[in-house]
């Protein structure tokens, strides 16, 4: 995630009562779901190289995208734009390239303002620093002649790539991240809670440090990734920055011209989780469940213990059940200030939608000559964990 938001708040969970106390705080930071004012435009800027190509490429702008992503995927910029007095030179491959968006009032030449709101509309006002991006690619096409520019956020975890062989044993989440992020002379920030998780044994077999990391984290439920020359390892399901800033929750409120998309999927029925680890008793595999046992789905790994294999289960439970509901908005009037991780409260919808706690997984932030819109992907937000328990199978 490359975005940038100068917002700061106090913690918040996912009981949908407790979102709605600081909302305050909400409003005063990212709008209250209302429309601009009818002075205000669209706002970006763009610098190649460090140079502010904003002026030259206005007039020209067909279109301009930004996806931010959560995990996995490095977020992306695609720019657009026109050639059609063959004019523009081809940018080179390999040259960073940043962009910031957002609103400004008109009759305003430039935003150099911080993010902030309009008026009596309160709509946020100011452009949005949305990162540093590489170009990966140039397509040049016609006719009519356009020039379209892909751009690609550094994804520094995979720059971890050396091949390693070696166990842990007896240890915490935190210390193996630090002790991997010192090796790689990165500085660590570990959730609090997830710094203190015991980790019995681990194996890194001919394994990268950016893999295991991966592993590591998806067994227990935390995205895993590097920025700035830190290592940050932070809970998924915690409305937080990956750096570890508390995000205060947004609220979106339906209007006209915004689309939406809601579905629930029981994901097979899943009643559970059940994952494997070696007894140390007459060597045999025992097996613990989270959730109920009655249909769980089983987890191929076998884990050196119980707690590993609990730990396992309940973030692949947490997965499975963030994943029954999924909630897709396209606001009309784009939102600068969303990002991954950021809570979300919504109204205007379905009683059950509108009583649910989200966070985002996904933004994808468009601009044309039609205006600036954001699609927002939505996915319950959960802050308690899921309890487990030891299953009655024992495999000889």
């Amino acid at each position: 995630m490359a975005s940038k938001v100068a917002c700061v708040s106090s913690g918040c969970g996912s009981n949908i009562a407790e979102i709605q106390k600081t909302l305050a705080l909400a409003q005063s930071r990212g709008g209250r779901g209302r429309r601009p004012a009818g002075n205000l435009r669209p706002a970006w800027r763009v610098t190649v190289k460090g140079r502010d190509v904003s002026a030259r490429l206005a007039p020209r702008l067909v279109s301009l995208s930004i996806t931010d992503n959560r995990e996995n995927e490095a977020d992306e910029v695609e720019i657009v734009v026109s050639d059609h007095d063959g004019a523009l030179e081809l940018p080179e491959t390999g040259d960073e390239l940043t962009v910031a968006i957002g609103w400004e009032a008109n009759g305003v030449d430039h935003v150099t303002g911080t993010y902030g709101h309009a008026g009596a509309a309160d709509f946020p006002l100011g452009l949005v620093d949305k990162g540093s991006y590489t170009i990966q690619a140039v397509e040049y096409s016609g006719t009519p002649d356009v020039i379209t520019i892909r751009a690609r956020a550094a994804d520094l975890l995979d720059s971890l790539r050396n091949l390693k062989d070696r166990s842990w044993h007896k240890t915490t989440v935190g210390a193996v991240v630090r002790a991997i992020a010192s090796q790689n002379k990165l500085t660590a920030i570990v959730a609090a809670e997830i710094a203190k998780r015991s980790l019995d044994h681990a194996d890194q077999a001919d394994e990268s440090d950016a893999s295991f990391l991966r592993r590591l984290a998806r067994q227990f439920d935390c995205l895993c990734n590097v920025k700035n020359g830190r290592l940050l390892f932070s809970q998924a399901r915690a409305a937080r920055t990956p750096s570890g800033t508390a995000l205060p929750p947004a609220r979106i409120v339906r209007s006209d011209g915004d689309s939406h998309r809601y579905a629930r999927s029981d994901r097979d029925a899943y009643s559970g989780v059940k994952a494997f680890y070696n007894s140390a008793k007459g060597g045999t595999r025992s097996s613990v469940v989270a959730g109920i046992s009655g249909r769980a789905k089983t987890l191929k790994h076998t884990f050196a213990n119980k707690a590993d294999a609990l730990a396992a289960a309940r973030a692949e439970w947490l997965r499975i059940q963030r994943g029954i509901f999924s909630f897709d908005i396209t606001l009309a009037y784009g939102r600068a200030d969303l990002m991954p991780q950021r809570p979300v409260v919504v109204s205007g919808y379905k009683r059950p939608i509108d009583e649910t706690a989200w966070i985002i997984t996904d933004v994808r932030h468009s601009l044309s000559s039609s205006g600036y819109s954001s699609t927002i992907t939505l996915e319950t937000l959960q802050a308690e964990g899921i309890e487990g328990a030891e299953d009655s199978t024992t495999v000889e």
